[in-house]
C-alpha cells in the first residue's frame, strides 16, 4: 500500500497540473515551502478555468451572476457563478487568506445590499426538529462552500451563518436514520407523489461536504455515529422514483438527499461503481473502514490499479466537468493519457490518504 502511495505521489510531482503538485505537497506530504507556494499559485493563476472565476468577481467580492450553478438567464456559466467558483479556487488550492477567496467569502457578510440578499438567508434554529424542509435550503450550499474555502474558524461573527451549528445539525441529519427501521416511516405518498414527512431530518450531498471539510464533529463517538448511520442508510430499500420535499404547496427537489432516484443519480449504490468525489467525502470523515460498501468500493479502486498506474476505470460524462453537482478535474485538458491519469491518480490518492 505504502509503496502503491509513493509510486502515485512521485508520479505527480512529475507529470501533474501545478494546483495538484501544491495539494499533493501540502495536504498529503505536509511539506510545502512559502516560496514553493508562491510559484506553483503564479502559475495556476493563469489557467483559463482560474481567469474565468476571477475575472468574473465583482469589487464586492461575490462570483459571478448566479449562486447555485449555471443559468442562462443570469447569464452564469459553469466555472463564473459564486457556489462553484468559490470551490474551485479551493480545490486548485487557493488557501483562506487568499484575496479572492476572502473577498468572496466576505461577500455574504456585506452590509451593503446587492442583488444576491436571499443568499443571506438563515439556516435552522433550535430546536432542530422545528425545521420543516428536508434537505433544502441555500444555507446548505452556502455553508458547504464557506466550510470548503476553509473558514470553518475564520468567519467573522454574524447574525445568519451559524457554521457551528450546521456543522452539527450535518452530523444530526446523518445520525437520524438510526431512528428509522424502513423507509415508510420517512415517506408520504402525497398527490401521487413521494415526499419526505413534515419534520423529517434526512441526510443530502451539502451534509456530506460540511463534515468532511470541517473538524468541529470529530470525536470517536462521532464519528462511530456516522458510520452506523451510512451502514443504515445503505440497508434499506431503495424506490427508483424522486423523493420531493414538500415546501409551501410546491414539490421541491432536495439537495440531493441520499434516498431514492437521486440515490441512483448520485451512482452510488452499485458495488461497481465509484463516484470518486464521494468517496472522497466519506473518506474525509474517516468512515470507509466502517462501512461495508464503501469498504468494498476500496478495495475494489485500488485494484483498478494497474503496476504502470494506469486506471481501468471508465470515466462517466458528468465526471469530466465541473458543475454544483458532480466534477473532480483540476487538470484543464483531458486530451493526453497523462493529464487524465493524473487527474484520476490525485482522486484515488486523496482518498487512500484519508481511508487510512
Amino acid at each position: 500500500m505504502n509503496n502503491i502511495k509513493q509510486r502515485i505521489i512521485d508520479y505527480l510531482l512529475e507529470n501533474a497540473d501545478p494546483s495538484i503538485a501544491l495539494r499533493v505537497k501540502k495536504e498529503i506530504i505536509g511539506k510545502l515551502t512559502k516560496k514553493e507556494e508562491e510559484i506553483l499559485l503564479d502559475r495556476i493563476i493563469t489557467q483559463k478555468n482560474v481567469q474565468t472565476v476571477v475575472q468574473s468577481q465583482k469589487p464586492d467580492g461575490w462570483i459571478g451572476n448566479h449562486f447555485h450553478g449555471q443559468s442562462g438567464i443570469y447569464n452564469a456559466g459553469m466555472y463564473d457563478n459564486m457556489e462553484v467558483g468559490l470551490r474551485y479556487l479551493a480545490e486548485k488550492g487557493f488557501s483562506p487568506k487568499n484575496g479572492y477567496v476572502s473577498k468572496a467569502v466576505n461577500s455574504f457578510l456585506s452590509k451593503e445590499p446587492f442583488d444576491y440578499s436571499a443568499y443571506r438567508e438563515k439556516g435552522p434554529k433550535a430546536p432542530d426538529t422545528d425545521y420543516t424542509y428536508t434537505a433544502s435550503g441555500l444555507y446548505l450550499m452556502r455553508s458547504s462552500i464557506i466550510i470548503r474555502a476553509g473558514y470553518e474558524s475564520l468567519l467573522p461573527k454574524n447574525s445568519f451563518i451559524d457554521l457551528k451549528h450546521d456543522i452539527h445539525f450535518s452530523h444530526k441529519t446523518f445520525a437520524n436514520v438510526l431512528n428509522y427501521k424502513n423507509l415508510d416511516e420517512v415517506i408520504d405518498n402525497h398527490r401521487k407523489k413521494l415526499c419526505f414527512k413534515p419534520n423529517t431530518l434526512w441526510p443530502c450531498l451539502y451534509h456530506l461536504r460540511i463534515l468532511a471539510h470541517s473538524k468541529g464533529w470529530r470525536n470517536e463517538k462521532n464519528i462511530s455515529i456516522l458510520g452506523e448511520s451510512v451502514n443504515r442508510l445503505l440497508s434499506f430499500q431503495q424506490s427508483n422514483e424522486m423523493v420531493y420535499t414538500y415546501i409551501k404547496g410546491q414539490f421541491v427537489g432536495p439537495c440531493f438527499a441520499f434516498i431514492g432516484l437521486q440515490m441512483q443519480i448520485l451512482n452510488f449504490t452499485n458495488e461497481d461503481s465509484i463516484p470518486l468525489d464521494i468517496m472522497e467525502l466519506f473518506a474525509r470523515c474517516g468512515i470507509v473502514k466502517n462501512v461495508k460498501l464503501l469498504k468494498n468500493k476500496y478495495k475494489y479502486l485500488l485494484s483498478l490499479i494497474g503496476d504502470d498506474l494506469t486506471i481501468n476505470y471508465n470515466i462517466k460524462p458528468q465526471e469530466r466537468n465541473w458543475s454544483p453537482y458532480f466534477g473532480f478535474a483540476l487538470e484543464e485538458d483531458w486530451k493526453t493519457k497523462t493529464k487524465k491519469q493524473c487527474d484520476l491518480l490525485f482522486r484515488i490518492l486523496l482518498i487512500m490518504h484519508y481511508s487510512e
